[in-house]
């Protein structure tokens, strides 16, 4: 059978990839490899030709054809193309904006194309923290082995296989689902924004953490509710105590919204005994709790590595309790794959997501799902959690030793970030407007509550490899805080 250079191209590369032929190792000559495939020389000569363009292999005078270092490379061609991408859609941005709910998301995907070296206002991780490379594997296989499912339009609640793995993985932190209890959603937003609307008319009030999730504010603003924001307390979560007086002082409050484990932007995780009690209140007060557990995966901690700390839904038997979840933080953040288990609400939570948006694309699904099902979540998540426990206190330090005297910051259970509270005089959005400068963004605290009080506040990312640039960054934006005057 005569191949094309491009099939055997496309065959030679999955042998690159796989190592099979590894960095630097010479590759059988043209005559050689056309020999050993069947095809002609000349189909051999044009696919090396083709994959020198494309950075896999070398020639070297004399000595034949090599294996290039492909993947930087490849990573060299990535960054470049984002580079130009971001320079055709790049729009200054228009920092006083920042602090409307309207404009809070826009603005910051302003901030996100800006030329930046050191993104950390990100709500992710560096990508090659992710298993990437798996992914891309899984997904070639799947095309290939079912080209078809492209022209297949997708339907129902969401891949069996998948939601069979993620009904599995919840069972392990103690919820019991069935398949009819999930709804595969487009990433944790749509699951949040059809629970609100299952639960809550306009006019309603929903209380929420503060700080909290500038998303999640902006949403309750677009569907007409009012956000009613309750303390919450580095170390240990939504104020009890606080909601209690909350509920009882706030009329047509029609749910909780809360991140129990690793809420953002603080990064704490309530103990059992107040996710106990945070369930009885929402009981007692008959309304709903939303809980949003994207971050449930990115403990600190080293001990209890393959444990993932219970979710409120665990105790929940009278279906009050909304579950989010998502793969975007943990796993995959293009693949924008999200759950929801609703509960009572479940039927209105599916009538809501046909109306929104139908159903969710079933190729990242079946991807997500074959990831699993092969076992390899369990030893990526353990390394994502080692990398982060290994940079808290190198940035907390960082931060300790190069930022003004009066500084404090919250050391973190879970999550990306570290809460930093400047000292009262320091303007956060205008250290930003400086910080961007020199190729560095954060996130100001004015974003996460719909009042001014977070203004002296920033959360800083620091999910990505440890290293001068890190050290020198946060040297930077020390630098420019304490340049400030009060």
């Amino acid at each position: 059978m005569q191949h094309s250079y491009l099939e055997l191209a496309e065959r030679l590369v999955q042998d690159i990839q796989a190592d099979r032929y590894r960095m630097g190792e010479r590759l059988p000559s043209v005559r050689q490899y056309a020999a050993a495939q069947g095809v002609s020389v000349s189909t051999t000569t044009r696919c090396y030709r083709h994959l020198e363009t494309l950075g896999f292999v070398q020639a070297r005078s004399k000595s034949g054809m090599f294996v290039a270092d492909w993947k930087a490379q490849q990573a060299s061609r990535c960054a470049a193309a984002q580079t130009s991408s971001a320079a055709d859609s790049q729009k200054p941005v228009e920092y006083d904006k920042l602090v409307s709910l309207q404009h809070r998301m826009t603005q910051l995907y302003s901030l996100t194309a800006q030329p930046l070296h050191l993104p950390l206002h990100l709500a992710n991780a560096a990508p090659e923290w992710y298993p990437c490379e798996a992914l891309a594997r899984i997904g070639q296989r799947v095309l290939r082995s079912n080209p078809a499912a492209i022209g297949t339009y997708p339907t129902g609640t969401g891949l069996p296989a998948l939601k069979a793995e993620l009904i599995n993985g919840l069972a392990r932190c103690g919820v019991d689902l069935q398949p009819q209890d999930l709804l595969v959603t487009n990433g944790s937003t749509e699951a949040l924004n059809v629970a609100l609307r299952a639960v809550a008319q306009p006019g309603d009030a929903v209380i929420v953490e503060s700080p909290v999730y500038f998303g999640l504010l902006q949403m309750i603003e677009n569907l007409g509710l009012k956000a009613v924001e309750v303390p919450c307390v580095p170390g240990a979560g939504i104020s009890l105590e606080a909601l209690e007086y909350a509920l009882e002082h706030h009329s047509g409050v029609r749910a909780v919204v809360a991140m129990p484990n690793f809420q953002n932007p603080l990064g704490c995780a309530m103990t059992e005994k107040n996710k106990r009690r945070l369930l009885k209140l929402v009981e007692q007060h008959d309304i709903a709790l939303i809980e949003d557990d994207v971050f449930g995966d990115l403990s600190h901690a080293q001990e209890n590595e393959h444990e993932r700390p219970q979710p409120v839904k665990a105790w929940d038997r009278q279906g009050r309790v909304i579950y989010c979840g998502s793969c975007s933080k943990s796993v995959a953040p293009a693949f924008r794959l999200g759950w929801i288990a609703g509960g009572r609400y479940q039927a209105r939570i599916e009538s809501l997501k046909l109306s929104h948006s139908l159903v969710t694309p079933l190729f990242e699904q079946t991807v997500l799902a074959e990831f699993m099902k092969a076992g390899a979540l369990p030893s990526h998540l353990r390394k994502l959690r080692e990398r982060l426990g290994a940079n808290v206190p190198l940035a907390l330090e960082a931060v300790r030793l190069h930022f003004p005297a009066g500084t404090q910051v919250v050391s973190p259970a879970g999550g990306w970030w570290l809460w930093i509270e400047l000292p009262s005089h320091i303007d956060a959005l205008a250290l930003l407007r400086q910080s961007v400068g020199l190729g560095i963004a954060f996130t100001p605290g004015v974003l996460f509550s719909a009042t001014p009080k977070f203004s002296n506040y920033m959360r800083l990312n620091i999910g990505r490899p440890w290293g001068r640039e890190m050290e020198q960054g946060i040297k930077s934006l020390g630098t420019l805080a304490g340049q400030q005057r009060g």
